[in-house]
């Protein structure tokens, strides 16, 4: 059945809505939902809108081993923009330049130097440093405003710690259609904590209530694993366009999937789940793979590259002003040149006029150089 399609967007949990928790030794159980709750829906046009009905419960689900059936979806991309129009003649009244020194005729403009130019260019650099920090910085993938920071210091789990397993159950059988991109994902995360993931998906709308799934993965956890670091996720969409967890997460593991690697989790998995350019093994592969590379590093604060961009646009702004009035001084200069040239020769004496063709012949110079 995949993913629940609804009559639109609907009001996101943003992966909150945690119950259960984290108490002293042993493993840490709870639930968290996510998507839409407004029974509106939370996705449009979702290609595999509906659900399963009548299943109220678990019994007779957990006895069967992976379904995997091949459901092809579409992925819908934005079109191709436009392209600009060309810029209209000129206009046929517009009297012909002249660069002569003589005055006679309309001067042609100076052209302008590249001072403005220049402090634009700095500015689309900071502002290039600012997007790359965005999509980069402290995380995976895109901007990540909307994800809960990584403010402890995690180290993985030695090696041995694991007992390998498979790494997902699909239940509904509709929602794992390519396990490689999934797997691939999962072993990511696996790789870089030390704790392996586990998915188990429930067919759509067999419960909401994440104190069952929660009930669930306890029970699960004994039966499916024999280490502590483990990680499970059960994992059951509602038919309306949201989702319900439980989780179980062994003894071990807790030293990395801690409560706020939780909610990085749950964060990232709300972000993906609305995000219907992505199939259904994406939605979990890059959950795992961003909250992995996330929660194994302390995210940077913005603090620091936002003071260093403040400081370079201001410089940009200093440098923009004084190329502006160097300028504006030889425009001055040249206006003033071009009023002495085009004043006549006999109101000059012979000595300026030979001192003024001096300078003329200098400025032309220096101009050419």
């Amino acid at each position: 059945m995949g993913r629940s399609g609804g009559g639109g967007f609907g009001g996101g949990f943003g992966g909150g809505g945690f119950s259960g928790g984290f108490s002293g030794g042993g493993r840490s159980s709870g639930g968290f939902s996510g998507g839409s709750h407004d029974g509106s829906g939370g996705r449009s046009g979702g290609p595999h809108g509906g659900s399963h009905g009548g299943f109220g419960g678990f019994g007779g689900f957990f006895g069967h081993g992976p379904i995997i059936i091949n459901a092809p979806r579409t992925s819908y991309h934005g079109g191709s923009g436009g392209s600009g129009g060309a810029g209209g003649p000129g206009s046929p009244d517009q009297p012909p330049y002249s660069n002569k020194p003589d005055g006679n005729g309309p001067q042609k403009p100076p052209r302008k130097s590249g001072g403005l130019g220049t402090a634009f260019a700095i500015i689309a650099v900071v502002a290039f440093v600012l997007f790359a920090y965005g999509l980069l910085g402290g995380s995976a993938g895109c901007s990540s405003s909307d994800v809960a920071a990584s403010t402890v210091e995690r180290e993985a789990l030695p090696a041995g710690s694991v007992v390998e397993t498979p790494y997902y159950t699909d239940q509904d059988g509709d929602w794992i259609s390519n396990s490689s991109t999934l797997e691939r994902g999962m072993r990511q995360f696996y790789m870089d904590t030390g704790v392996q993931p586990y998915l188990y998906i429930l067919p759509n709308g067999t419960t909401t209530s994440t104190s069952e799934l929660s009930d669930a993965a306890e029970r699960l956890y004994g039966e499916l694993f024999e280490d502590e670091a483990h990680f499970l996720l059960v994992f059951c969409d509602n038919g309306n366009g949201g989702y319900n967890c439980g989780y179980t997460i062994g003894s071990q593991a807790k030293t990395i999937m801690d409560a706020e690697a939780l909610d990085i989790f749950a964060d990232y998995l709300d972000r993906y789940y609305n995000d219907y350019s992505l199939s259904e093994d994406e939605i979990f592969a890059k959950t795992y793979e961003d909250t992995a590379a996330r929660i194994m590093s302390v995210t940077p604060s913005p603090v620091v590259p936002v003071a260093v961009c403040v400081t370079v646009l201001a410089v940009a702004v200093i440098i923009a002003m004084v190329l502006k009035r160097r300028r504006e001084a030889k425009e001055r200069e040249r206006i003033r040149q071009q009023e002495i040239l085009s004043t006549p020769l006999e109101m000059f004496g012979d000595t300026e006029v030979e001192e003024l063709a001096k300078k003329y012949e200098s400025d032309q110079k220096d101009s050419k150089d």
